[in-house]
């Protein structure tokens, strides 16, 4: 054999080890690649869940508070609010692309009765595990921006917002990664334990058993948490106000202010002694009683201008029916506010008006 033949012959073999070599090497990078891209995912799952939930208590009713979450189907039974009872359901499959409620029989939710998510082949994650936390929000802290004096008081006779905290936390458990690699070359663990062996049947008792930390056995994402301060102060009534009514949510809130300022007292004192006065020898009290415009009781005035009326206006009972504008609809000069109604000029634009300063 001629030396080239023979060198050519080494390096063949060479080159053979070194392929070798790099395919026991590539295929744990290629495995734990399918992995870390699970993980990320999972965890952008997980932060999605804390993150977007939050944004639906900005469209609560706050009048009347938030609504406890109740039952439906056999999955997560929600839990403070109506939100964190929704967002369960739709994050019971851990992701939110495919939100499937049974919305013919009302009876199950998809997304928690089906088991599809189950069968992932590198990876699966899971709420179910006492270190873990399916999407959970607190109770309106109501006490969080406090402006004090007769804000406060109002705040708390007229609304239920305040500063809310959603948060959420996934355990995911290796279903692909070899615990061990080449243990007769290295002692060291390359992952946490393997489940696969258990079956996809025994998915959530694996979940439960799950543990974390350095020596544990499966993976627990990071806590995610997001809150938000809100409270619109909203009114949910029709205003439809005259100044002979003395209820409904804006008079009310209207009343509240007015009764509740220190100088009311003093206010309302001084009226009686001066109807007093007024009354003792000019004029029947009885029959003052029955028509006077009392300052101890407030008025408003708001009437929606419905395309059946011809203007917005109140009828006020003054020893009479009258009606009165209960805003700027004429002002006997240029009329804008009707003219832009008439022309139908007012569009998106407040009183019509599409540039502030001109008007």
């Amino acid at each position: 054999m001629s030396p080239s033949a023979s060198s050519r012959r080494v390096r063949r073999g060479a080159a053979s080890v070194e392929m070798a070599l790099s395919m026991i090497a590539l295929i744990p990078i290629f495995m734990y690649a399918l992995f870390l891209d699970d993980l990320l995912r999972y965890s952008l799952d997980n932060q999605e869940a804390a993150v977007t939930t939050i944004w639906d208590f900005t469209t609560q009713d706050y009048t009347k508070g938030l609504k406890p979450g109740g039952g439906g189907g056999t999955g997560p039974q929600g839990g403070n609010s109506n939100v964190q009872h929704n967002a369960r359901l739709t994050y019971c499959d851990h992701e939110s692309g495919i939100d499937r409620p049974d919305v013919m029989s009302g009876s199950n939710y998809a997304d928690c009765e089906d088991t599809d998510h189950h069968t992932a082949l590198v990876a699966h994650v899971c709420w179910m595990n006492d270190d873990a936390q399916q999407v959970t929000c607190s109770s309106p802290d109501t006490g969080a921006a406090k402006l004090g004096g007769l804000a406060d008081d109002y705040q708390d006779e007229f609304t239920n917002g305040g500063y809310i905290v959603c948060e959420a936390r996934a355990v995911v458990e290796n279903y692909l990664l070899p615990e061990e690699f080449l243990p007769e070359f290295s002692k060291e663990k390359l992952s946490k334990e393997n489940w696969k062996k258990e079956g996809v049947a025994k998915v959530h008792d694996n979940a439960q058993a799950g543990i974390g930390g350095e020596n544990g056995n499966a993976y627990f994402l990071k806590k995610q948490t997001m809150s938000i301060l809100t409270d619109t102060w909203a009114l949910t009534q029709d205003a439809d106000i005259s100044p002979s009514d003395s209820s409904g949510e804006m008079y009310d809130r209207m009343k509240s202010p007015y009764t509740n300022v220190s100088v009311y007292a003093t206010m309302v004192s001084a009226q009686m002694d001066f109807r007093q006065k007024l009354t003792e020898d000019l004029l029947d009290g009885t029959m003052l009683y029955m028509f006077e415009d009392s300052p101890s009781d407030p008025y408003i005035s708001i009437h929606p201008h419905l395309a059946n009326m011809q203007t917005p206006a109140n009828t006020v009972d003054q020893e009479g029916s009258t009606r009165y504008f209960n805003q700027e609809w004429r002002d006997w000069d240029q009329d804008k506010n009707q003219n832009t109604y008439k022309h139908g000029q007012r569009g998106d634009w407040y009183m019509g008006c599409k540039d502030a300063e001109s008007c």
